[in-house]
């Protein structure tokens, strides 16, 4: 698909070329803007989506890079038009309504506002932030492997199994990737990636989580939540080291979605 054609003024794109657009391009080459209020946002959102509700946009606009690809959404693609139409109007380049809203997107969302996990990564220096996502990635591991131990099913053991060797490797890829920064070894950690506690999923999840599908699905959630996290972080870390970090993250998040949306694919067509 020629993506530069479809930047036009008055384009739309559809959820599905949205999708597509933002799985084919880095953080840094183009923003997603939701122009709904604050409740719709903190409900379900797209990851790594800024916020600006539409009555606030004319105010707001200093926030916004002019020049990056930008895809607006709303809930059915009426506000977003008008957002797009106004950011046309003032200047801005490369403007594209994504039609249907989110209501027809049917890639994943995460709940939760702008700031939510910030707290663990916000003013802290490099081997700070490292640590912690290397902790977060122990967290996600020990929450597969208490996971496996409640579930009955040896088809859905096998991939928790899988799933908690997974953060393992992504932890060996962490130190290999930044050899220059020590990392204190963790051998159990209460926070996921994503900014959870690991006791409030198990305690919310633990009699939901019965089959293959549950498994998937839990999973993909805690992954979106983290490229929603390492989005936002990326996106406003005025550390340059911290910013190219959080992109890297964010980059390995997609990777571990994909994986988990080709099993899911294979479930289905079982």
């Amino acid at each position: 698909m020629n993506w530069k054609s479809l930047f036009t003024p008055g384009a739309n794109m559809s959820p599905d070329e949205a999708r597509a657009f933002m799985a084919e391009h880095r953080l840094d080459e183009y923003q997603l803007l939701d122009v709904r209020q604050l409740k719709e946002y903190e409900k379900g959102h797209i990851p790594g989506a800024i916020l600006v509700p539409v009555k606030e946009l004319t105010e707001r606009m200093g926030e916004l890079d002019r020049v990056k690809p930008t895809l607006v959404y709303c809930h059915s693609g009426v506000r977003s038009k008008a957002a797009a139409q106004l950011l046309q109007a003032e200047g801005f380049a490369n403007i594209y309504n994504m039609s249907g809203g989110i209501i027809a997107y049917q890639g994943g969302k995460v709940a939760g506002d702008e700031s939510q996990g910030m707290e663990y990564f916000v003013g802290k220096n490099f081997p700070d932030v490292f640590q912690m996502s290397y902790a977060m990635e122990e967290g996600l591991k020990q929450l597969y492997l208490a996971l496996e131990d409640l579930v009955e099913d040896d088809t859905a053991k096998v991939l928790l199994a899988r799933l908690a060797k997974f953060e393992e490797g992504h932890k060996a890829m962490l130190r290999s990737r930044f050899p220059d920064n020590a990392v204190d070894e963790v051998t159990d950690s209460e926070l996921l990636e994503g900014g959870f506690e690991r006791q409030q999923i198990l305690d919310h999840y633990r009699d939901q989580i019965t089959q293959l599908e549950d498994i998937i699905q839990l999973a993909m959630m805690l992954e979106l939540q983290a490229l929603d996290l390492y989005s936002r972080l990326s996106r406003t870390s005025e550390d340059a080291e911290s910013k190219v970090f959080f992109e890297s993250m964010a980059k390995e998040e997609k990777l571990h979605l994909k994986y988990l949306s080709d099993e899911y694919d294979n479930l289905l067509a079982v």
